[in-house]
């Protein structure tokens, strides 16, 4: 047999020792607890044939009584098998709920810790389809594994010691029939193995498809396009009804082999033990207990006849996040990195030397770039759109690393300090403003998580936020909702300023932060931002010039260049492209 067609391929198994090394051997006992659960159940299995055929023999026979106390003996193993049964059940449960709910704070935090560029590959309802969808089959791939492959499997070697030992030349039927089913399943559970990848890709798609239609509803009904979206997500829910219904197809195929093989071996025993019995070379209580057996076969063979399809999908989705999670962050502290140090009621210096990047190596976005801030000078980075500006902000912020050249602070190269201690230092106000869906306190304290109360207020009075969430309803306890979806604009940005404000830090990043908001709003937002601005390291991304005409300095980008370095007034006089760009802002 080649490689492609063995169920575990060197592949899988590196897969399963590394998931039994990460998760599961931590689970040792639990798993000890759930075997010794696992072997009662399996026993107890096999002793029913056994009291049927002393029953059926001592109906027979009228010296014999084991029909009187036998009854009793079934009901009490019923109840032991029972009992076990629940405690079996429920602790393979908390087994594999607690690897799925491990997989998936490991994989949340492998997200979160993730460089930009590679969380970027993927939408974010891929990630959550991965995090959720992919980490169920494994879950259910676990309790499968317990269940089926171990339960089941001792539940037919104990039967099928059972059926050796009352007649082993009737066993060889047995032995031979079910292993035929073996190969049609190997064969469709390696078909399944290919859908249940597709149904995974296809899953992230749909839930991908939903996340974005619902936070785009207002420009989906604005624009009138409720019916194209609703197309679109029935097309997605189409294509994913039809893989799953594939897979159930698949499922559905094993059963029938193992229904009409166990009905074929079960016609030949029988027909075979009849004519032993009328031999006399067997009783008819033994006939009975082995077709009883035989039955009972019938059941984990099925189990272990579908196992292979969800076994596939486990490790189909285990392979999955295992590619995520061996995707090592490129951005990170080096060992032994030094904090960095900016002294004491001072704000920084930033130089760039040489700086070049590319989200693509072969598509740089940004060329050789030099340029010097004084601490605390107030600089603006203007240029077209597409220029490179907002780069500038993710490379000072470390959310990633030049190709090429040195970011330095204070003489300090970033890429040398501790990525913490940079970040600690630098406080960011973005277009997008993230709200969670919490009170006004817990949104504003995300700039600093030890701010008092007292702070978080005095924080917003100086963003100029502060008199309208007094006027809510419970005012600082206000729950935002969703995306922050009761708020405006405006007091998204002055929340956004208020984390700033209150995170204190030397150097403040302003990335196009005023861009979406009308002229009366931004220049309220703008009076807020003068109040925390001084005696900070201040660089602004800015599309609209009339905003940074006062800056100490402005640095004018053109496709992912450096072209002009002045004031306001130097560039108007020497720059081309300048003048161009602050009369298009002024004018339109």
């Amino acid at each position: 047999m080649s490689n492609k067609k063995k169920i575990f391929t060197s592949s899988n198994r590196n897969v399963i020792k590394h998931f039994w090394s990460d998760f599961v051997s931590v689970y040792k006992f639990d798993i000890f607890v759930a075997f010794i659960l696992l072997i009662i159940v399996a026993a107890t299995a096999s002793i029913y044939p056994y009291l049927i055929q002393l029953v059926f023999d001592s109906l027979l026979d009228s010296s014999k009584k084991e029909w009187v106390t036998i009854p009793i003996v079934i009901a009490c193993i019923a109840m032991i098998r029972g009992i076990a049964m629940f405690f079996q059940i429920k602790q393979v449960a908390k087994i594999s709920l607690s690897v799925a709910v491990d997989i998936q704070k490991k994989l949340t935090k492998h997200l979160i810790n993730s460089d930009l560029i590679e969380l970027n590959k993927l939408s974010s309802g891929n990630h959550v389809s991965r995090i959720m969808n992919d980490v169920i089959l494994i879950k259910d791939g676990i309790e499968r594994s317990i269940n089926n492959l171990i339960r089941d499997t001792l539940t037919i070697l104990v039967l099928m010691s059972y059926l050796i030992w009352i007649d082993w030349s009737l066993s060889i039927l047995v032995f031979v029939i079910y292993p035929i089913a073996l190969k049609p399943i190997l064969k469709i559970g390696k078909k399944q193995n290919v859908i249940a990848t597709s149904l995974q890709q296809q899953m992230e798609v749909v839930t991908s498809t939903l996340t974005e239609m619902l936070q785009g509803i207002r420009m989906v009904k604005s624009y009138n396009l409720e019916k194209t979206e609703i197309k679109r997500s029935e097309y997605v829910l189409n294509s994913m009804f039809q893989k799953m219904f594939s897979l159930v197809i698949g499922r559905a195929k094993v059963l029938p082999i193992l229904e009409i093989l166990g009905g074929l071996a079960a016609a030949c025993v029988i027909a075979l033990a009849s004519y032993r019995v009328s031999l006399g070379e067997l009783s008819p209580g033994s006939v009975v207990g082995y077709v009883t057996a035989l039955l009972m076969l019938a059941q984990p063979a099925r189990a272990l006849g579908t196992f292979n399809t969800v076994a596939q999908e486990a490790l189909s989705a285990l392979t999955r996040i295992y590619h995520q999670l061996n995707i090592v962050p490129q951005v990170k502290s080096i060992d032994h990195a030094q904090k960095l140090i900016i002294k004491k009621n001072n704000s920084p210096s930033i130089s760039f030397k040489n700086v070049s990047f590319g989200y693509d190596p072969k598509l740089p976005v940004l060329s050789n770039i030099n340029f010097f801030i004084k601490p605390c000078s107030k600089v603006a980075i203007v240029g077209q759109s597409g220029a490179g500006k907002s780069t500038i902000i993710n490379l000072i912020s470390r959310f990633f690393d030049p190709l090429s050249g040195h970011i330095f602070i204070d003489n300090q190269d970033i890429r040398k300090v501790n990525i913490f201690s940079l970040r600690n230092k630098i406080a960011l106000v973005s277009q997008e403003t993230i709200i969670y869906n919490k009170n006004f306190l817990e949104n504003i304290r995300f700039g600093n998580l030890e701010a008092t109360e007292e702070q978080i207020i005095e924080a917003s009075k100086i963003a100029g936020i502060d008199k309208f969430i007094q006027s809510t309803l419970d005012g600082y306890n206000t729950v935002l909702g969703e995306s922050g979806n009761k708020l405006s604009g405006g007091q998204r940005q002055r929340i956004s300023i208020s984390r700033a404000i209150l995170k204190n830090a030397p150097i403040l990043l302003l990335d196009e932060a005023t861009s979406s908001l009308d002229a009366e709003t931004e220049k309220e937002i703008n009076r807020s931002l003068e109040k925390i601005t001084k005696d900070k390291t201040t660089i602004t991304i800015a599309h609209k010039l009339s905003t940074v005409v006062n800056s100490d300095q402005i640095i004018l980008f053109d496709k992912g260049k450096v072209v002009s370095i002045g004031t306001h007034k130097d560039l108007l006089e020497s720059s081309v492209l300048y003048k161009k760009l602050y009369r298009l802002n002024t004018f339109n």
